[in-house]
């Protein structure tokens, strides 16, 4: 019996992982981990300074003033929604022509700035990178800029 078993072990450890190794290259996958790549144009490893890309909201009003809110100033009392996912929809010019997002672009600043006519916005998007872990030694680039004209209220 004990024959048997040390057989069956020996099949199982010995033939059945070499037979996978030759076959697939790697014993135990779960415990290897892709290498990080050595030539990495602009990121962490190569810099030493993370990057990422944020929006901020210039409101344009119509005595032709703008100021600066930022955006987490836009989403309504309760629980937060990631701030990215809501503005990376503006990014294009699709949803900027819908008359829905506009609206509520718009609704959103009117309650920021009641009694101030605002005629458009500007989400403008920019490089940021983060010098420290101190936000005030942050450095931003713009990217482009996604505008988005108001026009006549509903």
């Amino acid at each position: 019996m004990r024959i048997i078993f040390v057989v069956t072990v020996l099949w199982v450890v010995v033939l059945q992982y070499v037979l996978f190794a030759l076959w697939r290259g790697e014993i135990y996958p779960a415990l290897a981990l892709p290498g990080f790549p050595a030539k990495c144009p602009g990121c962490p490893l190569e810099t030493g300074e993370p990057t990422g890309k944020e929006p901020t909201l210039r409101v344009l009003f119509a005595d032709g003033h703008t100021q600066e809110v930022p955006v987490q100033n836009l989403m309504p009392p309760g629980p937060k929604v990631r701030l990215m996912v809501v503005f990376s929809a503006f990014e294009d010019d699709s949803l900027r022509k819908d008359p829905n997002a506009v609206n509520w672009f718009r609704s959103r600043i009117a309650d920021l700035f009641p009694g101030e006519p605002a005629v458009g916005a500007d989400i403008v998007w920019r490089k940021a990178t983060y010098k420290a872990a101190d936000a005030s030694k942050t450095e931003y680039q713009p990217l482009h800029t996604t505008r988005i004209v108001f026009g006549p209220s509903a």
